[in-house]
């Protein structure tokens, strides 16, 4: 926002979901436009403003600010489910409680809560040692950023903390599943708190190699109403299990199943949005896509064993391993993608040396004070420098593509070929005297001492530069 009368320069943070008034108009203010993610002053309206990047007026040093894009109708209508899940849910709890607890607990589920713990704990520690690893590497918490291994540690740390208080408090707080259609089965509170928490993780994991450049801060922005309506499917869900009232618990199971096909969508404009240059785009891509099957696989034998077409064991032992399994297998894929971009940046960081290095040559080579071509292997002249073109008045266009034999004085021409045949047989002839032909009669006859060096380098075309005086 430009204040005209005080003449200072602000920043306001609008939030996604706030739509402007009906009313007013939407057009843009011609003084301000958004390029790319900083929002400043068009230079149409002010060429003397420069983009505003949160202005500093205390320092006068401005900041980069990222511009808040509106959320898309797949966002927004996932910000409308969750609220409605939310409301809901509390709602069907105050209204009615819920139901009794569940005694005694099978002692067999209990078991597969201690496999699960010791499964998870080798993973937890490999990623432990890679984000110490990378803290003495400035390089690769650049390049990935810590944010991640950050995130991951803390899913672990979720899991071990759940899984080991179902191991160890026969089961934690256990509900019965009163929307269990065949014999009584557990509902394990515990779960649902660790997937409330972990499961959103997940999400942010999963899709932030999607973004490209942008900073973990603004691309949650984007994410956030995935992450909401995620958590709140998953409150819904433990909400319907436990309520006493069948309908209203129905309710929130249909409502659940409804926000999850919102947040499916959402996901895909998540991935259309995402910036296809980011190296690896494809791979990361088809884990989003395996991710999605996962938690369809989720869904369905949660519906599975509410119709009691799964045994309780069974529900339990896939949600114990599949989260296990999915954290592990997301721990692989995140090795794979951490490895894949070291070596694009590597691979990139090689292509600028080798392309400076190219630069660098040509420029020394036309800018050198000193006579220079270079000549294939053939004797066909490849480069010819400034100062050549001037001593000698063959301009390079027209040198280039000749044989330097042809160039030459005919007595020259036998003591030059021998001296290019050693460069190129590896031994060194030392210096050779030639007399370049006279061109026009105003050109005097140029006599050159010449040094030949065999090319050491990358280029595709091999070739010998000479060096005169």
């Amino acid at each position: 926002h430009l204040d005209a009368q005080a003449g200072a320069r602000r920043t306001i943070a609008v939030p996604f979901f706030v739509q402007p008034p009906a009313g007013r108009p939407q057009t843009p203010d011609p003084g301000l436009m958004v390029s790319g993610d900083v929002v400043g002053k068009s230079p149409a309206a002010d060429s003397a403003t420069p983009m505003l990047e949160n202005a500093k007026p205390e320092n006068g040093e401005p900041e980069k600010v990222h511009a808040c894009a509106p959320w898309p109708l797949a966002a927004r209508v996932c910000m409308w489910f969750s609220y409605a899940q939310v409301i809901a849910s509390f709602v069907v709890w105050w209204l009615h409680g819920v139901g009794p607890r569940m005694d005694p607990v099978d002692q067999v589920e209990v078991k597969q809560f201690h496999r699960a713990k010791v499964m998870l704990l080798p993973a937890m520690l490999l990623e432990s040692c890679y984000l110490i690893s990378s803290r003495n590497s400035a390089r690769q918490l650049k390049l990935h950023g810590s944010e991640m291994s950050y995130l991951v540690i803390l899913e672990y740390c979720v899991k071990m903390t759940c899984y080991s208080t179902m191991a160890h408090f026969n089961g934690g707080i256990v509900h019965v599943n009163l929307r269990a259609l065949g014999p009584v089965r557990a509902c394990y509170t515990v779960r649902y708190l660790e997937w409330s928490v972990a499961v959103p993780t997940l999400l942010t994991i999963n899709n932030y190699p999607l973004a490209g450049k942008q900073p973990l801060s603004v691309f949650a922005r984007r994410l956030f109403p995935n992450l909401f309506v995620t958590w709140a499917y998953i409150l819904a869900s433990w909400v319907a299990e436990v309520t006493p009232d069948p309908t209203l618990g129905w309710a929130l199971v249909i409502l659940s199943f409804v926000a999850y096909l919102a947040a499916i969508w959402d996901q895909v404009d998540i991935v259309l949005e995402a910036d296809h240059n980011v190296s690896g785009i494809r791979f990361k891509v088809i884990v989003v896509v395996l991710k999605e099957i996962v938690f369809f696989a989720y869904g369905l034998v949660y519906l599975l064993g509410i119709a009691d077409i799964m045994s309780s064991l069974s529900e339990q032992m896939f949600y114990t391993y599949g989260d296990v399994m999915l954290k592990v297998v997301q721990a692989s894929v995140l090795v794979v993608v951490r490895n894949w971009e070291d070596l694009a940046e590597l691979q990139m960081a090689l292509t600028r040396k080798v392309e400076t290095g190219r630069e660098d040559r040509r420029r020394l080579f036309h800018c050198a004070n000193a006579p220079i071509f270079a000549i294939t292997e053939e004797g066909t002249v490849a480069a010819w420098n400034e100062h050549l073109e001037k001593v000698s008045g063959i301009q390079e266009e027209d040198a280039v593509g000749k044989n330097i034999l042809d160039l030459v004085e005919p007595g020259c021409r036998e003591g030059l070929r021998t001296a290019i045949d050693s460069c190129w047989g590896g031994s060194s002839s030392g210096a050779v005297e030639i007399t370049l032909q006279r061109q026009s009669p105003e050109h005097q006859p140029v006599q050159m001492l010449l040094a030949l060096i065999e090319q050491l380098g990358s280029d595709p075309i091999k070739t010998i530069t000479a060096i005169g005086q």
